[in-house]
């Protein structure tokens, strides 16, 4: 037997290293069309809620709407008249106004809610004859921070410190829990 050769110069031994090379760039082909589906995914049902103002000869009403491609978790809402926490709309017009609000105005909360891709909800609408004169220079001491999620568990927290002028969003880790003494 002059003629054995070493096991590293086996034809077996190519085949199995040809296999191995093929077998690892497969798991990493794998890996990575995964991590570009996951991308995908969150891509697909990523929310994005903005705030809307709008006026008519009928009154004013302030809007909550999705205009992301995924429902857009309501986890929280923070309402503020000159930067203080208030509990409800009836203490933001009173503040705003210095008296109670004239009534009827709508509201409706939206905190623990679900809003669907393209769903809007008017959170507060008033009459037009309720609104005192000069009301919108008053309506920009309200501030407004609200904090949703996707079906991901990913969350952004809307921040408007005077309602229709400086809308911030930012990625956060995680949504404060809604305080049981607000009704928004």
């Amino acid at each position: 037997m002059a003629d054995a050769r070493p096991w590293y110069r086996e034809p077996e031994t190519f085949i199995a290293v040809a296999a191995l090379v093929v077998s690892i760039s497969a798991v990493a082909v794998g890996l990575y069309e995964a991590a570009l589906q996951r991308r995908h995914d969150r891509a697909e049902v990523w929310p994005h809620v903005e705030v809307t103002t709008f006026t008519s000869t009928n009154g004013a009403t302030l809007s909550v709407e999705n205009t992301g491609i995924g429902p857009a978790l309501i986890k929280s809402i923070v309402v503020t008249v000159d930067g203080k926490r208030t509990r409800d709309w009836n203490e933001v017009l009173t503040t705003l106004l210095g008296h109670t609000p004239p009534q009827p105005f709508s509201n409706s909360t939206i905190s623990e809610s679900a809003l669907r891709p393209g769903n809007r909800v008017t959170i507060l609408g008033m009459p037009n004859a309720d609104m005192p004169p000069q009301f919108w220079n008053a309506f920009g001491r309200v501030g407004l921070a609200i904090c949703y999620g996707s079906v991901f568990d990913e969350f952004w927290q809307l921040s408007d410190s005077s309602i229709g002028h400086r809308t911030r969003w930012a990625r956060v880790d995680h949504c404060p829990a809604p305080s049981e003494e607000q009704d928004f």
